[in-house]
């Protein structure tokens, strides 16, 4: 191919703005959520926000580049990117068709579109995307119950291959670091906001 470095430029430059898209919408995920709070909001504009995401972001990442970084990268990318992923997925379907209503979701699509969706969606919505996501989700959990302890690829220098080994104990408190963190927005903000409005205004109690 005439011009190689031309192209070797090109093709990294274009993984140079594949990743900066990637986190843009990313950031944009961090941050929002951040800015609902008060004291986020109040303390923090929203350029020194997106600095400090962005600061705790490469600094997460350095942590990859580093000698045993593949091995970090690995553990969150099986243990806290899909299983946490799935979790908010299946709750999302859940609170949508179930505890909103899939009436009141259809309004509010018709409101946007000005027509309502078609019947095949209300079907995924209410019957198959929550038995798919239920079921992949049980199996999920079942195949890490019965895995047994967490595993890893690891590269053996006197076998030139690489060889499966467990994770150490840190290892594993740290997957289940992971694992909590990832979910625990969910039956936090739940919490929150049952505690915010458990008592109507006016009434001097409050939940503790």
């Amino acid at each position: 191919m005439p011009l190689p470095q031309l192209w070797s430029v090109l093709y990294f430059f274009m993984l140079l703005l594949l990743g900066m898209g990637s986190m843009l919408g990313n950031v944009t995920a961090i941050i929002t959520p951040l800015r609902d709070f008060k004291v986020v909001s109040r303390n923090l504009s929203i350029e020194a926000l997106s600095g400090l995401v962005c600061l705790f972001c490469l600094l997460v990442g350095l942590s990859f580049t580093t000698r045993p970084g593949n091995y970090w990268f690995t553990m969150f990318n099986d243990y806290a990117a899909s299983f946490s992923l799935l979790f908010v997925v299946l709750i999302e379907v859940i609170i949508i068709s179930y505890v909103y209503g899939i009436k009141r979701f259809e309004k509010d699509i018709q409101d946007m579109l000005g027509r309502p969706p078609c019947i095949i969606w209300k079907i995924l919505l209410v019957a198959v995307s929550p038995v798919v996501l239920l079921s992949l989700f049980i199996f999920y959990i079942v195949s890490y119950i019965l895995g047994g302890t967490p595993t890893y690829q690891a590269w053996d220098k006197d076998l030139g291959k690489s060889v499966v080994m467990e994770y150490p104990v840190y290892g594993q408190v740290f997957i289940g670091l992971l694992l909590v963190s990832t979910v625990s927005c969910v039956p936090l903000s739940a919490l929150y906001t049952y505690c915010k409005t458990r008592h109507r205004p006016g009434t001097p109690e409050r939940c503790a």
